[in-house]
């Protein structure tokens, strides 16, 4: 049984999008870096920052080409999938570490820094125009 994520975050940087072979076939691909926060109160009683992860998140098919369009560095995101570990080799170095990354089934936008939105048209209006 898989590794549930669900964490909100800040993306890194801007997602990359990429078409990669899978089994034969072309899909599609979005990649980012997402700083997962944690926050407690302080001893005044305020929020403070406490901890926090970097995790490379992956995203493919159809929601892959919506997150390299709609979100940029900066935007707050909570981001549900599935966790996995992986190995990798530090640059300057000959040794494996462990690593993590997220699957991403969805990756929603958090409300937090949005200023406005716009909705595309509902399909039987799309499909009539």
């Amino acid at each position: 049984m898989p590794n549930r994520f669900e964490g909100k975050g800040n993306v890194g940087s801007a997602p990359t999008l990429k078409t990669v072979t899978v089994r034969g076939e072309d899909r599609q691909v979005a990649e980012m870096r997402v700083f997962f926060d944690e926050y407690s109160r302080g001893e005044d009683g305020e929020f403070e920052q406490t901890g926090g992860i970097w995790l490379a998140v992956s995203v493919w098919g159809r929601r892959a080409e919506q997150v390299a369009r709609l979100l940029r560095k900066g935007a707050r995101v909570m981001v549900q999938g599935e966790l996995r570990t992986f190995e990798y080799t530090p640059d300057g170095t000959d040794v494996k570490v462990p690593g993590f990354q997220v699957v991403a089934d969805d990756v929603l936008l958090t409300l937090a820094r949005v200023e406005s939105v716009v909705f595309a048209a509902k399909r039987e209006e799309a499909a009539a125009a």
